[in-house]
């Protein structure tokens, strides 16, 4: 098996199983590793302006996990959204350039989120244009990898929005003692 089709199936795994991870530094992590992958993936199958913007979005991902506690740092993070033209120009191959650097504007904005519900919706968009280069490049296990992610990102968006069971259920047990006191 060729050394890209091998990257391409280990960022496929890491694609399906970092939208999983409920914690934002964690998930974030997820991300970096998965674009060092995909980024190699695309490097190895000519897919240049793929592998840049992966390279990009890696970056990104590691700087966005200090904003939670560093919010100050949002103005450094929000200076690497300036890689997006740069990038699109310096890497140009039509349309797929296009798709790619629409989808490193989403997720850049989408990990610029603190709250994990918001961050998770514009992932999931940033999915759909990195569908649509991948397309364009043949990159079936980038086609695999959008799916599965797509997936497990809708399913994660849904656990959001789900009460916690455990955490209700004590508090209205927490309740019902109070009203016997």
């Amino acid at each position: 098996m060729e050394l890209a089709t091998v990257l391409g199936f280990m960022g496929v795994i890491t694609n399906a199983y970092w939208p999983l991870i409920r914690e934002r530094r964690f998930l974030l992590s997820g991300q970096i590793v998965a674009c060092i992958l995909m980024g190699l993936h695309f490097s190895l199958i000519n897919a240049y302006t793929g592998a840049v913007v992966m390279a990009v979005a890696g970056l990104q991902a590691l700087l966005a996990i200090p904003l939670e506690s560093h919010p100050k740092f949002k103005s450094v993070y929000l200076a690497s959204l300036l890689f997006t033209p740069l990038v699109c120009w310096y890497t140009w191959q039509g349309y797929s350039s296009i798709f790619s650097s629409l989808a490193l504007t989403l997720f850049c904005i989408g990990n610029l989120q603190v709250n994990t519900k918001h961050m998770r919706i514009f992932l999931i968009l940033c999915i759909f244009s990195w569908g649509g280069h991948n397309v364009l490049v043949s990159s079936y296990p980038a086609l695999l990898s959008n799916s599965l992610a797509l997936l497990t990102s809708i399913y994660g968006l849904i656990r959001e929005y789900m009460p916690n069971k455990v955490i209700n259920e004590r508090l209205r047990l927490d309740a019902q003692k109070n009203v016997r006191l």
